[in-house]
């Protein structure tokens, strides 16, 4: 006689939650050249305090929240920090814009599960953060 294990379906779809997956992305910067880049996605509190800060009067803030997103999102291949919070301010606004948009894409909710190998590679100027 064969058991049978009944498991409990999730009560909600892993979908909804932030994947520890290394999302894969080509954006094209300003020098017009396509540039790899691996993000990770980060949770709901590092995107709040993102916008709180580009919503503040204070110009530094500003300038902070968009270096302190990208120097917690990319990262390495296989998921390490790729650049410090200095570096992330260095880099020239066009490539900290091309970067947020980026970081943006991977934060969208599709509705679905995939696997970075199924992504598609872009550098879209769409973005839902």
């Amino acid at each position: 006689m064969t058991e049978t294990t009944n498991t409990a379906e999730p009560l909600l779809d892993p979908s909804l939650f932030i994947s520890e997956d290394v999302h894969r992305r080509e954006v094209k910067l300003a020098d017009g050249r396509k540039h790899t880049f691996y993000i990770r996605e980060q949770d709901a509190g590092v995107l709040r305090a993102f916008f709180a800060g580009q919503a503040s009067d204070d110009s530094d803030k500003q300038a902070d929240s968009m270096a302190r997103l990208i120097a917690k999102s990319i990262c390495d291949p296989e998921g390490n920090p790729a650049l410090s919070l200095a570096d992330a301010k260095r880099l020239k606004f066009a490539v900290q814009i091309a970067l947020t948009k980026a970081i943006s894409e991977v934060h969208s909710y599709q509705g679905k599960e995939s696997s970075p190998a199924e992504e598609v590679e872009s550098g879209s100027d769409t973005s839902s953060l």
